[in-house]
C-alpha cells in the first residue's frame, strides 16, 4: 500500500512519514475519523514505509522482502486485532481464528466499511467485539522482540469495540510497551474509546477527502465520464468506501430512482394491486441487489426529510432526485420518518436472512401507505 493510493490526508501522511524517518516513534498512535475515509489504508502504508528497507520519494519501494510480506498480509511484525463474534461450535475464540476473512476484507474492501465485515463473518444481529482473549494474546505477544524489523506493530481496528475488561488489560502495555513495540489504533468513533486508552495515544484526526480528489479517484479507477464522476464524488460525502460502492453500481441509481418513485406514487395513491406488481418485479433483482435498493430507499427517505429544511448544502441527491423530492418531500416528516426507515431496515434484515422477497416487499409497501398519509403532529 502506497500513501499515493489514498486520496487526501496529506498532512497526516507526511506526519507519519516523519515519525517513521525519525528515532522518536510514539509507542501508541490512534487514527481517528469517519468510517470509509481511508484510515486503515493510511495505517498500512505507514507500517510498510516504516518496515521498508529502501523507501524512496516518500513511499515504500514495493520490492524488498518486507514490502512483499506487507502486500500479502504476512509480515511477521504486524499483528491485527479486530472485533469478532465468538462461535464455539466453529472454534472461533480469537481474532486470528478469522484471519482468512480478515485478509479478504483488507484485500477486497481496503476502505474497511464495517458493514462488510459484519457480512463477511455472518454476524447477523450479533455485535462483533474484541474479547479479553485477544487482550491476553497481545500482552503475551508484546513481550517478545520483533522478528525482522525495528518496529513491531499491533493494529487494533475499532478500539471502541474493546470489552471493558479487555481494554483495562491493555492499559499498562500500551503505556509502557517493550522497546520497538508500536500500538496502532484505527477508530471510527474515538468518543467511544475508553478514555484511559485514548489518553495513552498520539492522535491523528483524519477527515473526508475533498470532492475534486474523490472525482479524480473514481475517474482514474473506474473510467467514469465527467458527469458521473462528479455525481459520485458529490454523493460520496468524502468517503472513499462510499465512492467505490457508488462507482461500482453507478448504473443502478437511475434504476433504483425510478423504482422508488413508482413505489411512493402507488403507495400515496393507495393502490395495493400496483404495489404487489412492483414488488413481484423487484423480487427478481436478487438478494444483494435488492438489499442495495432497500439501502437506497432508506437514503431517499432521509434525504426527503432533510430536503424539507431547504438547505441545499445538506442534500446528497442528484438533480433528478431533487426534482421528485420538490413535490414528494412534504409527505416525509418528523411524524413518520423514523417508522418508515425502521420498516425498510426490517425488510432488509428479512431479505438478508433469505426471507420470501415477494412477501417481504409487499408487506413493506403496504406499511408505507398509511405512513405517507400520516399527518405531522
Amino acid at each position: 500500500m502506497n500513501f499515493s493510493d489514498i486520496p487526501g490526508q496529506s498532512n497526516v501522511k507526511q506526519d507519519l512519514r516523519d515519525l517513521a524517518d525519525s528515532n522518536n516513534m510514539p509507542h501508541a498512535i490512534m487514527l481517528c475519523g469517519l468510517s470509509g475515509i481511508g484510515k486503515m489504508c493510511v495505517a498500512r502504508a505507514f507500517m510498510q514505509y516504516a518496515h521498508c528497507s529502501s523507501p524512496r520519494d516518500g513511499e515504500p519501494c514495493g520490492q524488498c522482502a518486507s514490502c512483499r510480506q506487507h502486500l500479502s498480509f504476512n509480515h511477521p511484525d504486524v499483528h491485527y486485532i479486530y472485533p469478532i463474534v465468538k462461535n464455539k461450535a466453529q472454534k472461533i475464540e480469537l481474532s486470528e481464528d478469522r484471519i482468512d476473512s480478515w485478509k479478504h476484507l483488507l484485500d477486497e474492501y481496503p476502505w474497511m466499511p464495517p458493514e462488510k465485515w459484519i457480512e463477511i463473518i455472518d454476524a447477523g444481529n450479533s455485535q462483533p467485539i474484541i474479547y479479553v482473549n485477544d487482550a491476553d494474546n497481545i500482552v503475551r505477544g508484546e513481550a517478545y522482540s520483533s522478528f525482522t524489523s525495528k518496529y513491531k506493530f499491533f493494529v487494533i481496528w475499532l478500539p471502541e469495540k474493546l470489552q471493558p475488561a479487555a481494554a483495562n488489560k491493555l492499559l499498562k502495555v500500551i503505556e509502557e510497551p517493550t522497546e520497538g513495540t508500536v500500538f496502532l489504533l484505527v477508530s471510527n468513533n474515538e468518543s467511544e474509546v475508553l478514555p484511559t486508552i485514548s489518553s495513552r495515544t498520539r492522535r491523528f484526526n483524519m477527515h473526508p477527502a475533498g470532492q475534486p480528489l474523490i472525482e479524480r479517484y473514481v475517474k482514474e479507477k473506474y473510467h467514469l465520464d465527467d458527469a458521473t464522476a462528479r455525481t459520485v464524488a458529490r454523493l460520496s460525502e468524502g468517503r472513499v468506501a462510499k465512492a467505490d460502492e457508488l462507482a461500482l453500481h453507478s448504473g443502478e441509481r437511475n434504476e433504483f430512482q425510478k423504482l422508488f418513485q413508482d413505489i411512493m406514487r402507488a403507495a400515496y395513491a393507495k393502490k395495493p394491486g400496483k404495489l404487489r406488481e412492483i414488488g413481484d418485479a423487484a423480487s427478481s433483482l436478487g438478494r444483494e441487489k435488492l438489499r442495495r435498493f432497500l439501502n437506497y430507499m432508506t437514503q431517499m427517505a432521509r434525504e426527503n426529510f432533510i430536503f424539507n429544511m431547504r438547505i441545499p448544502a445538506l442534500s446528497s441527491m442528484t438533480p433528478e432526485e431533487e426534482s421528485f423530492s420538490s413535490r414528494f418531500s412534504p409527505f416525509i416528516h418528523h411524524g413518520n420518518i423514523e417508522e418508515i426507515v425502521s420498516r425498510i431496515e426490517e425488510a432488509s434484515s428479512h431479505i438478508e436472512r433469505n426471507g420470501n422477497s415477494k412477501l417481504v416487499l409487499f408487506s413493506l409497501f403496504l406499511y408505507i401507505i398509511p405512513l405517507l398519509h400520516k399527518k405531522a403532529s
